[in-house]
């Protein structure tokens, strides 16, 4: 499984695995995603937004990534089933894409006020990388 949360006292703690750095940041996506909507089934896009962040660090690239994407589904009332990124370990572009968000199916969530940089821990392997990260609630 590519993320899953971890025990935390007062927030969402995440443990988020993927075999590249812009695969990471995708499944990062997706927790955030789970966390603010529950589980949801992926539906063809209908949507598509352009994302892009910077950072000068890679762990710091993963907080505003985060961040934009916690924007841009506010903002956008977006619920996101695909993503197309590239990634180096400053920067980020590419698009999110989505479908409307609706009451009805993606209310089974947590409201995720941002991204903490406290408990945050990003490593990489031979095989993986491996993010720890603390959605605020």
């Amino acid at each position: 499984m590519p993320f899953e949360e971890l025990e935390h006292t007062a927030d969402v703690k995440m443990r988020i695995t993927a075999s590249d750095f812009s695969l990471l940041l995708a499944e990062s996506g997706f927790a955030l995603s789970q966390v603010m909507y529950g589980k949801y089934k992926r539906e063809p896009s209908e949507i598509a937004v352009s994302i892009e962040a910077e950072g000068t660090t890679p762990a710091e690239l993963c907080v505003n990534f985060l961040s934009e994407l916690l924007f841009i589904m506010e903002t956008e009332y977006l619920v996101p089933s695909a993503f197309s990124l590239t990634a180096d370990e400053t920067s980020i572009t590419g698009t999110v894409s989505g479908i409307p968000f609706e009451r009805g199916k993606h209310s089974g969530g947590i409201e995720v006020k941002g991204i903490s940089y406290s408990g945050l821990t990003l490593t990489k392997t031979n095989t993986e990388y491996e993010l720890i990260i603390i959605f605020d609630i």
